[in-house]
């Protein structure tokens, strides 16, 4: 099951590794031999040094994507906060915190997130910040998640992809960031929201939310105007198609109870 705030992040998100994967594999592919503007393609582009600027381009491409990723993650969490089936409003992305700091908050209230998921994914924010806001950027890890996390080098490093958090920590200080830094940190960040989503269909309540359920529905337009409609089978499946698209971790049963209220 999956929330639709969930499948938006994974859309977003998805889409932005293909672009950075794709840039880096075109990229990979140009040299002093192979490097004439196709035809049809109006601009204007001279490089002095291809390898240079190849190296230039995949790392805009880089931080273009954990800027982006990171983003969309801050909607995620704000959605699914303020999602009216949320249990828990006392877990939200509402504070006077900077969004870093939030989002560590959030995933440190959920109890199966591990230790290293809430630092890395908060690490992920300062890094997106870092980018941003270049030299006026003071945003880091506090002293102590950076001594939690060294801790966990060996287990990140097996458990993730060979990712080495004294090499991240580094480029993180000398203003680098790499494939490996940008693709793990962004699998960190739906792996969060896998076990945000998780928690969410622990704590919902079917019984407790048909009602809300049943009332969200009746402000759609879409739904309004089928049922305006004379009772036909048509009308009839409209009305379930509608449930499933608005709520998709409903199961049928469940959602012929809900068009059974309306």
């Amino acid at each position: 099951m999956e929330t639709l705030e969930i499948k938006r992040l994974i859309k977003e998100i998805g889409e932005s590794v293909h672009s950075m994967n794709t840039i880096a594999v075109g990229l990979s592919k140009l040299n002093d031999k192979n490097c004439d503007i196709p035809k049809g393609l109006d601009i204007s582009w001279r490089p002095n040094d291809i390898e240079t600027s190849k190296i230039k381009s995949r790392n805009y491409a880089e931080r273009a994507a954990i800027i982006y990723s990171v983003e969309s993650f801050f909607d995620y969490l704000k959605m699914i906060s303020e999602n009216p089936f949320w249990s828990h409003p006392e877990i939200n992305f509402i504070g006077d915190e900077k969004k870093a700091i939030r989002v560590y908050n959030f995933l440190n209230q959920i109890p199966s997130i591990r230790d290293e998921v809430k630092i890395l994914a908060e690490f992920a924010c300062h890094w997106r910040n870092k980018i941003v806001h270049s030299s006026a950027s003071k945003a880091k890890l506090a002293n102590d998640k950076i001594g939690k996390i060294r801790q966990l080098r060996d287990y990140i490093y097996n458990n993730y992809h060979h990712f080495d958090i004294n090499i991240a920590l580094e480029n993180y200080e000398n203003k680098r960031i790499t494939l490996k830094d940008v693709s793990t940190l962004i699998t960190i960040l739906i792996k969060a929201a896998r076990q945000i989503d998780e928690f969410f269909f622990r704590e919902f309540n079917f019984n407790k939310s048909i009602k809300t359920i049943g009332e969200n529905l009746k402000t759609k337009e879409c739904l309004e105007n089928v049922f305006k409609q004379q009772e036909s089978n048509k009308r009839h499946r409209q009305i379930r198609t509608i449930i499933k698209m608005s709520y998709p971790f409903l199961d049928s049963s469940q959602i012929e109870l809900v068009a059974n209220e309306l």
